[in-house]
């Protein structure tokens, strides 16, 4: 064949939005909002963050958002983070096109059934404790652990999410400066299908009091501004986070502390009317356990003790996760088949589209 008819090499195509049908929003960030959408030449669903790029200058997260991508191009193969599958940008957004999990988020369960029983929060937390061990193997803090950024699968199982606030490679070094980075609010909430509230009827317990009484508006859990200057949300910041003498690997077991009590009392325990309050309590230290309301395990109460330690040095976890893993409250947990093991709930949806879990 002569050179003048020799085939024009295809040019590589590279992803762009116009590949996607965006379906309905999933949720709404301070940063950027998370859509629904389908390619259009697999059919395949996908959740697309959208950033604008204004925005991340503006409000200084163009680093956050490199360092999202970062930690999500790096765990492809982690059963306990969210994939991350493309990412491209327009003129004026950035987008990350990440794995769909329709079973919605650990703070959309809280709201509708109020608490979680003991064994329920054991796996639960066993399954985060396995994320963090993972993403401490690769030098990664996450550093905004919460309820919103734990992920139900279809399986039932969590995954770890929203990595904008993480550090990499900063494991057991303290950090005595840092700068503002407000991150996302609680967001609006879809309600909640009826299927799930019957679906977990049976697994509200008295705890549930202790939600209703002190209650969470929506969105109440914002991240602050402060002069501390502290990085993440206010009722899940560990001590040093707001005093600015450590973002180590720390803050991640005391969050872990904070959710533990959130899945068994329905509310955070330095929940409170302003971040400034909240802060003041987590500074003091100022748990109600509610005694008189909820019974726990001594297990399940001394695992929270000892995670929300104020110091860092004598908090569990200090030596690795193989310390909080052999923790007594994990006695009955099978590290090796958890994952593997049937979940407490498994989201039933309606279809591919239907975001009413969260």
């Amino acid at each position: 064949m002569s050179p003048l008819h020799a085939p024009v090499a295809s040019r590589p195509t590279f992803p762009s939005i116009k590949d996607f049908d965006i379906i309905k929003p999933i949720s709404k960030g301070a940063f950027g909002s998370v859509f629904l959408a389908k390619k259009r030449t697999t059919g395949d669903y996908y959740a697309i963050k959208f950033l604008k790029k204004s925005d991340m200058i503006a409000k200084n997260q163009v680093t956050n958002v490199k360092a999202e991508r970062m930690i999500l191009m790096s765990q492809t193969d982690s059963p306990f983070v969210t994939k991350l599958y493309y990412t491209f940008q327009s003129k004026d957004y950035l987008y990350l096109v990440l794995e769909y999990l329709n079973g919605g988020d650990c703070s959309a369960l809280i709201k509708v059934i109020g608490s979680l029983p003991e064994d329920w929060t054991r796996n639960y937390l066993a399954e985060v404790t396995l994320g963090l061990e993972y993403l401490q193997s690769k030098n990664v803090i996450h550093r905004d652990l919460k309820p919103d950024n734990l992920l139900i699968d279809q399986n039932g199982h969590l995954k770890l999410t929203d990595f904008g606030l993480s550090r990499i490679g900063f494991l057991d070094q303290p950090r005595m400066q840092h700068e503002q980075q407000p991150h996302n609010t609680g967001g609006h909430r879809r309600h909640v299908s009826a299927a799930l509230s019957d679906t977990l009827a049976s697994g509200i317990s008295s705890t549930s009091m202790v939600h209703s009484n002190k209650g969470k508006e929506e969105g109440a859990s914002t991240t602050a501004a402060t002069p501390r200057q502290a990085v993440g949300t206010p009722d899940y910041l560990a001590p040093e986070s707001i005093l600015g003498t450590g973002q180590d690997s720390m803050v991640d077991w005391w969050a872990l502390g904070v959710i533990c009590y959130e899945f068994l009392y329905g509310i955070p325990p330095f929940h409170a009317d302003t971040p400034d309050k909240v802060f003041e309590n987590i500074l003091s230290r100022r748990i109600d356990w509610h005694e008189d309301v909820v019974q726990i395990s001594p297990e399940a109460r001394d695992f929270m003790e000892r995670l929300m330690t104020l110091d860092p040095q004598k908090r569990l976890g200090y030596n690795g996760a193989e310390e909080v893993k052999a923790h007594p409250f994990f006695k009955s947990i099978n590290w090796d088949t958890l994952m593997t093991e049937s979940p407490s709930f498994i989201p039933q949806p309606t279809g591919m589209e239907d975001t009413d879990y969260f």
